[in-house]
């Protein structure tokens, strides 16, 4: 089928908007029309030339949203008409990585998509006759994607595609940063770094697991305000005495659960000196 996708055809360059090619599923895999995508750092990363695995052309896009068109043979978890969020960390279930309950980064898929494949080492997308490889494995800066079944999750058809696509990247990072890998306790004092769509679902994750104190650090009083909105019991503006303020504000221990949301070295330095000493726990995150 031919549809509109906004392609890479070079490092730090505009996107172009073009008809290209995409195949029918094949066995165990499902065709999605997207309706909502966000736009995440990496995209932005790989665009620039930055990122020294990344390749042209391809299709960007990785925080996707939308609702099934067709399915492949054998598809048994989603069927026509399910909506449905696109997962660049498929699991294939059988590799060492898949069956410990400490990573979700299978070994086996990985390899492929960092080429630009789908697990079977081919892809969908084409332009005149020449492939034009994914991005990591979704490529949903397209009306339409062609992705494994193992790589959507259904979510209820009551819930806006704009606001389900949040959780292909960014907020499920953060929130799977707290209630996963932190695993934040109750009556906890929690300091959120970085006030992006990571930082933001660290916030959310540290409310639902009971934090007494979450407190939101960021140079942005915009986002500060958001992440109030979003459960921050206080806010910050960060700044080259951030870490000493925090130490006051916890009556010189530190807080028990830190976050990194930036990607800042300068920053994770002062989320580390930020914890209590003793138990408190540093996360970095994204």
């Amino acid at each position: 089928m031919k549809m509109k996708a906004a392609v890479l055809e070079k490092f730090d360059a505009p996107l172009s908007v073009q008809e290209v090619e995409l195949a029918e599923p094949r066995r165990g895999e499902v065709l999605v029309r997207l309706v909502a995508c966000g736009v995440c750092h990496t995209d932005l990363y790989t665009a620039s030339g930055a990122d020294p695995s990344g390749y042209a052309p391809t299709v960007l896009g990785h925080e996707g949203a939308g609702v099934v068109e067709r399915v492949g043979e054998d598809v048994t978890s989603v069927a026509e008409g399910d909506h449905v969020v696109t997962l660049f960390s498929p699991q294939c279930g059988d590799c060492v990585h898949c069956r410990s309950p400490r990573t979700n980064l299978c070994l086996a898929i990985r390899e492929q998509q960092n080429q630009g494949y789908l697990p079977d080492g081919t892809t969908r997308l084409s332009r005149e006759g020449e492939p034009i490889r994914h991005f990591m494995g979704t490529s949903t800066f397209a009306e339409y994607t062609v992705m494994p079944e193992i790589a959507l999750a259904k979510v209820s058809p009551e819930a806006p595609l704009e606001g389900a696509a949040l959780f292909a990247c960014g907020l499920t990072t953060g929130l799977g940063a707290a209630m996963n890998t932190a695993k934040v306790e109750q009556g906890s004092t929690c300091v959120v770094f970085g006030a992006g769509m990571v930082g933001l679902g660290a916030v959310i994750g540290c409310r639902l697991q009971g934090a007494e104190r979450i407190v939101c650090v960021d140079l942005s009083e915009e986002r500060l305000a958001l992440a109030q909105g979003h459960g921050a019991t206080e806010t910050m503006l960060g700044g080259s005495d951030t870490v000493e303020r925090i130490l006051e504000s916890t009556g010189g221990f530190g807080a028990d659960y830190t976050f990194e949301a930036t990607g800042n070295v300068a920053v994770m330095r002062q989320a580390v000196e930020s914890a209590r000493m003793g138990w408190g726990l540093c996360t970095v995150a994204g």
